[in-house]
């Protein structure tokens, strides 16, 4: 998915294993921002975790020929990353995690620092998608601010280990977060759009 309206790179990068919420979320938040934008699923790029060689200690580059190195130009030329993931035990999925190990010689080199970066993360099932929820009232809980604290406790966990590493490693500066609990985005529309098009308009720092 390719968007081309306007001079500022937003690149889209999506940590998900499959088509489904994360990605219904970085393209509508792409499309609001309607400018020269990208989305990147992680789940068809090649590229292996890192194997912790050191190799790029002192040179800051990656010794592994695989397509992490085109991934990595286009992150440099963006102006803006917009990271989005579901949430696997309260962290990010392995495609993810794989993909931020990757990026030590961006950390070393400070290649990032400075760019501006987006949150989406969901999770938590829907009724009858687990059996052990079959009898479990989502509609009833999300109603009780208790009960919806502990349902976007562990993706709010995500979203803070997305946070901690563009702003606390990559020297980021975060636009904004938007998160989705109970596989239901769609609920999030109108914040989706809300963030796309906060990214084009040179807002300054700061998650919600």
């Amino acid at each position: 998915m390719v968007i081309k309206n306007g001079k500022i790179k937003i690149i889209g990068i999506s940590g998900s294993p499959r088509e489904g919420n994360t990605n219904y979320m970085l393209r509508k938040v792409l499309e609001a921002a309607g400018c020269d934008c990208e989305l990147i699923l992680l789940k068809n790029i090649n590229f292996k975790p890192c194997g912790a060689c050191g190799g790029c200690f002192q040179t800051h580059k990656c010794v592994v020929e695989d397509d992490m190195r085109e991934l990595g130009d286009k992150l440099e030329k963006a102006d803006v990353i917009v990271f989005g993931c579901p949430t696997y035990f309260a962290n990010a999925p392995a495609l993810m995690k794989a993909f931020m190990d990757r990026c030590l010689p961006f950390y070393l080199a400070e290649k990032l620092k400075g760019k501006k970066a987006a949150l989406l993360v969901t999770g938590n099932f829907k009724k009858g998608e687990a059996r052990f929820l079959d009898n479990f009232d989502i509609g009833k809980a999300m109603k009780d601010p208790v009960r919806r604290k502990e349902l976007e406790k562990p993706v709010r966990k995500c979203r803070d280990i997305l946070k901690s590493f563009c702003a606390d490693h990559m020297q980021m500066k975060i636009i904004g977060s938007v998160i989705a609990i109970n596989s239901n985005p769609k609920s999030k529309t109108k914040e989706l759009v809300k963030l796309g098009k906060k990214l084009i308009c040179g807002a300054g720092a700061g998650v919600v």
